[in-house]
């Protein structure tokens, strides 16, 4: 009996020996591997409730100034956004900001903001179209060419069309005159984006004196313009789809600026004859039109030169078949050498990058009317090669 009790108590001993040594591992074990992991894990935990609430505030709030220019930063994506953009901390913030008043979440707030945008795009070029044909502006024959992508316009011959058609033809008035452009008045300020400027002709005519009463009482309400609940309303909505750059003219200013008749017009039927002095209003080229035509000239130039760089060089390399054919191998050639001329044009584009040349409308628009037209030739050799190796790529090979 004693003895086993012995042995019982041999069993006992050893078993609490084995559960310490077993407790003990196990200690062992949550110290060197599990508690490394509980912490990693802790980590993680942390950092996905830190990302879910980031999601959630980004869905909900958007991104304040300093997350957005990071996040351009890491996609390499802020050389892309203009620097005038960063250039207002305060400003940016407030623009990023959803107002408390908005609904939904940030998303719903951006796409609803976008379409103010576009609305009111569509209603400043609609500004523009009935202000244009109020005030149109003016370009002489030497700069045309250049502002042809200027909306609203008036040139010596839509001039001449408008008197012609709109002031003596309309109201049955002959008028032997030459009719001409010359000596407008611009304000000599350059500090202000408006510049109105003004000129005048003297029309000697001779009609029935109904006519000529009606054509100074239509000259009286010119340049009429409504505005309706904040919004501009067009009073008279001409038509012009050849030259959409041109202005309708359909609601141009004229102001009378002297009138005299031979005789007091007592009967409407009678003929009669006189002199009549009248007052155009302009818009010169100003400044913000100015940086429009660069932006364009530049868009043009880079477009050519990535264009001579993808075609004018497809001969470097070997196994092109277009290189083996007189035609086409000639029409690449030539392509790659207008990469020179290109090359002598790109001081003049990196100076209107950097906006160098002197605020002079009459210099800079010049200077524009140049690089446009070295632009065209270029391009007009370029397409006309393009076009060979375009042709070639489609006939089916023998």
């Amino acid at each position: 009996m004693e003895a086993m009790d012995k042995r019982k108590k041999d069993r006992l001993i050893k078993g609490i020996v084995l559960n310490v040594l077993v407790f003990l591992g196990a200690v062992v074990y949550m110290v060197m591997f599990l508690l490394p992991r509980y912490t990693d894990l802790s980590a993680t935990t942390e950092q996905i409730n830190n990302t879910i609430a980031s999601t959630s505030s980004l869905k909900q709030n958007g991104v304040d100034r300093n997350s957005f220019t990071e996040l351009l930063t890491r996609l390499g994506k802020k050389k892309e956004v203009p620097d005038v953009v960063f250039s207002d901390p305060e400003k940016l913030s407030k623009v990023l900001m959803k107002p408390s008043t908005a609904k939904g979440d940030y998303l719903s707030w951006l796409i609803e903001e976008n379409g103010k945008v576009s609305a009111l795009d569509k209603e400043i070029q609609e500004n523009d179209t009935i202000l244009g044909n109020i005030i149109p502006v003016f370009t002489n024959s030497s700069t045309v060419d250049a502002s042809s992508d200027i909306d609203n316009q008036i040139t010596l011959a839509s001039f001449i069309s408008y008197v012609e058609k709109d002031i003596l033809a309309k109201y049955a008035l002959t008028s032997y005159a030459p009719l001409g452009i010359s000596n407008i008045d611009f304000p000599d300020k350059k500090d202000t984006p408006i510049n109105i400027g003004s000129f005048k002709i003297t029309l000697d005519f001779k009609g029935k004196n109904s006519n000529i009463l009606s054509l100074i009482d239509a000259l009286q309400k010119s340049g009429k313009l409504t505005i309706r609940n904040g919004k501009l309303i067009p009073d008279n909505t001409g038509n012009n789809p050849s030259s959409k750059w041109l202005s309708d003219l359909s609601n141009l200013l004229v102001n009378i600026d002297a009138f005299s008749l031979n005789s007091i017009p007592e009967s409407p039927s009678d003929d009669n004859q006189g002199s009549l002095t009248l007052e155009f209003f302009v818009e010169g080229m100003n400044y913000q039109k100015i940086l429009v035509l660069r932006s364009l000239l530049m868009a043009k130039f880079e477009w050519l030169q990535k264009s001579v760089k993808e075609n004018g060089f497809l001969c470097t390399k070997g196994g092109n078949a277009l290189c083996n054919e007189t035609v086409t191998a000639n029409a690449i050639a030539s392509i790659k050498g207008l990469a020179k001329n290109l090359t002598a044009m790109q001081p003049k584009i990196d100076a209107l990058k950097k906006g160098d040349i002197t605020v002079d409308t009459n210099k800079e628009m010049d200077t524009l009317s140049d690089i446009k037209t070295s632009l065209q030739t270029i391009e007009m050799i370029y397409l006309k090669n393009q076009s060979i190796l375009e042709k070639s790529k489609k006939q089916p090979t023998k």
